[in-house]
């Protein structure tokens, strides 16, 4: 958003304390201070984030591309302490095993919800979604997938001696894709009633992580809701390279899927919170 138009901003000088929050959030310098007066300049760079509205203690901010109707208070009573955030973000676990249960059109609203609030590069909230909820188009799209597995297990087995070894390791897994799929199992999305599918432009160098971005709000918010997420690896990995999955998605040319999120009710009840490796990482 932004980056296209020249907005109107003012500061209301009656209202304004002269903090200077302004000044320090505004990502694209508009706002600056000049003798004691918070002055702007460069609006035709704004990004729309509504940094600056957000941070004014008095309202003090007037933007003609910002609605402050539209913004809403934080809530100190609802925030988070940091050990039951720890808490919550590690018990959360990938759900391969759903109820036979559909999640309601408002409970994926509201996940769309949250992955369209998520950060993205310049503001340019550039993630776009398609929701799956009909049971027989998730089992089709599960076919066309593992079949693309199948005829990828079987042009790397024939190569097998030649492979680096992480090309050898998929040989399995996508063999397996394929005889469950024969077999009228879906081992793509495991079964799940709902699959979220996250796409976006790939002229936008940022695109891949916003979409990222909009994936991880989406599986933790699932699990706030009792909701089973796990993240599907093989459609992204498959979609690029499959014109059969392109199309049945209805992907816009231009388009690339970066993200895709199976979806329901969990089946069974994690008890505890396994162990993870260490972190690798260089202190400087």
């Amino acid at each position: 958003m932004g980056g296209n138009e020249t907005f109107d901003i003012k500061v209301d000088k009656e209202a304004c304390t002269k903090c200077g929050a302004c000044v320090d959030v505004c990502p694209a310098h508009i706002f600056y201070m000049e003798s004691k007066e918070i002055e702007n300049r460069y609006q035709e760079h704004c990004i729309l984030c509504g940094h600056c509205i957000a941070v004014c203690p008095e309202d003090a901010v007037v933007h003609s591309g910002l609605n402050t109707a539209d913004f809403v208070d934080v809530k100190k009573e609802i925030e988070i302490d940091k050990e039951r955030l720890y808490h919550f973000l590690r018990s959360r676990r990938s759900c391969r095993a759903f109820k036979d249960k559909s999640v309601p059109r408002d409970v994926l609203e509201e996940l769309i919800d949250i992955g369209r609030l998520a950060p993205t590069a310049h503001n340019w909230q550039n993630v776009e979604f398609i929701v799956i909820s009909d049971k027989k188009k998730v089992e089709k799209l599960s076919k066309i997938t593992s079949e693309f597995f199948g005829v990828m297990a079987k042009n790397l087995e024939a190569n097998k001696e030649n492979l680096p070894e992480y090309l050898r390791g998929l040989i399995h897994g996508a063999n397996l894709n394929y005889e469950f799929s024969k077999a009228g199992k879906d081992r793509i999305f495991r079964g799940a009633p709902a699959v979220i599918i996250v796409h976006g432009e790939t002229t936008n160098p940022s695109i891949a992580e916003n979409c990222h971005y909009a994936v991880a709000n989406i599986v933790m918010m699932a699990h706030s809701m009792g909701l089973g997420a796990t993240i599907i690896g093989y459609l992204v990995g498959a979609a690029p390279h499959s014109p059969e999955i392109m199309k049945e998605l209805e992907i816009p040319e231009g388009n690339q899927v970066f993200g895709c999120v199976a979806l329901g009710y969990p089946k069974r009840k994690f008890l505890k919170m396994p162990p993870r490796n260490s972190a690798v990482v260089e202190w400087r």
